[in-house]
């Protein structure tokens, strides 16, 4: 094998590949990413025409669930099998939705006022506005429900008052109450606790204020290099989406610190990053771990890293470069290669109604993970299953860096 995310000195395909995949900040359990990828995958397949299978889920309960995957070319050329690895961190996020939200909710606002106060969403806004005004969204909304709620119980309460003294405090109780149980009915669709304990997690583990999901990814860097030691696997991939998106990179990182000829023999040593809500961690000065992250990789020559962003994905900061951003490079790096995903693309015509999409975010920052409707440069499945390395299969696909050249 060639060094560096080639293709096997032969020309072979890719027959074994381990995979790892580092989800965002999501309370829901392994098995539902694995429903996801066993049905997206089938799509895929049916698109491009190989054969393709999704083994049983093992060790759910452990930190480091996988499942294997099969792969075939009808016609003879090609066979993969993948062994998929989820890096488990649900059961670090779900204790936060089981606790009562009124003695969280100061602390929750509290990281958003923090972030206008020292001048990190200004600084985010000249990079991208659609995302800065993202981050802003769940602190507004929040405060905006809380107004009315009060609105609510403060109008009932006069009017009470002008119908009877002694009638204003049970009115105000009985409206407050009711807009109350109304605002947190709309929590959930619109995502606000959601995303509050999002951005409280992820500064906590980015600033290493707690070591908790830390331990996790150093098991996850244990395995990766367990992994290219292996002389039968030919690609070593790791995938990161959302917050996944600046763990996949610090989890190379440690790998890298545990065997510095990681990628230099064995296997091509490969990182994907999709949907990267990373660069917030690089303009807040307090976040240290993703910054070394990308001092670590951005001149790696052993690796070969690429970032698929979107500006359809509203959750997905683009376009950006991270190693210029870092701060830390005065000239541009190697890695990553940032490429352009039109999500328009990637669907049937007329499929893809871009304001309901926008809407409902969460839809669109997951397509990164879905089947392709249409064949086209960016197939997840292909990435995943299929017989060519990721430096080979996005070799012909534009740098944005080169944009401006």
């Amino acid at each position: 094998m060639r060094n560096g995310g080639n293709e096997p000195e032969d020309g072979r395909p890719v027959r074994r590949r381990a995979a790892f995949y580092l989800p965002g900040y999501d309370p829901r359990r392994p098995r539902v990413y694995h429903a996801l990828f066993a049905e997206e995958l089938a799509a895929a397949a049916a698109l491009r025409g190989f054969a393709a299978h999704a083994g049983a889920l093992e060790g759910e309960d452990g930190p480091t669930p996988a499942f294997a995957i099969a792969a075939l070319d009808p016609a003879g050329e090609w066979e993969t099998r993948t062994t998929l690895t989820i890096l488990r961190w649900d059961d670090l996020a779900r204790p936060a939705f089981r606790a009562p939200l009124a003695p969280r909710l100061g602390k929750l606002l509290r990281v958003g006022a923090d972030l206008v106060r020292r001048g990190v969403v200004a600084r985010l806004a000249r990079i991208d506005r659609q995302f800065a005004a993202f981050i802003v969204y769940p602190y507004a909304a929040t405060l905006l429900l809380a107004l009315l709620v009060v609105a609510a119980a403060g109008g009932a309460g006069v009017l009470g008052w002008r119908i009877h003294p002694l009638a204003a405090p049970a009115a105000a109780l009985a409206a407050g109450g009711l807009a109350g149980w109304l605002a947190l009915r709309l929590d959930r669709p619109l995502f606000l606790r959601y995303l509050l304990e999002d951005w409280l997690f992820s500064f906590a583990h980015e600033r290493g204020e707690t070591d908790v999901l830390q331990e996790r990814l150093e098991v996850f860097a244990e395995a990766v290099v367990a992994a290219a030691r292996d002389p039968g696997i030919d690609e070593v991939l790791l995938v990161g989406h959302s917050s996944g998106a600046f763990l996949a990179p610090e989890t190379l990182a440690l790998a890298l610190a545990r065997d510095p000829d990681l990628g230099r023999r064995g296997p091509a040593v490969s990182l994907l990053t999709l949907g990267t809500v990373a660069p917030l961690m690089l303009v807040d000065e307090t976040c240290v771990r993703y910054r070394a992250a990308v001092g670590r990789l951005a001149n790696e020559p052993s690796i070969v890293w690429h970032e698929v962003q979107s500006r359809h994905d509203a959750m997905n900061v683009c376009p950006v470069d991270p190693a210029a951003l870092s701060g830390r490079f005065p000239e541009r790096t190697r890695w990553p290669r940032t490429l352009r995903l039109s999500m328009p693309q990637l669907v049937a015509p007329g499929r893809l109604g871009l304001f309901r999409e926008r809407l409902f975010f969460f839809r669109t920052h997951f397509r990164f993970l879905r089947a392709n409707e249409r064949v086209h440069w960016y197939d997840f499945y292909g990435i995943l299953a299929g017989p060519k390395t990721l430096a080979a299969r996005h070799a012909e696909v534009p740098d944005m860096r080169d944009a401006g050249r």
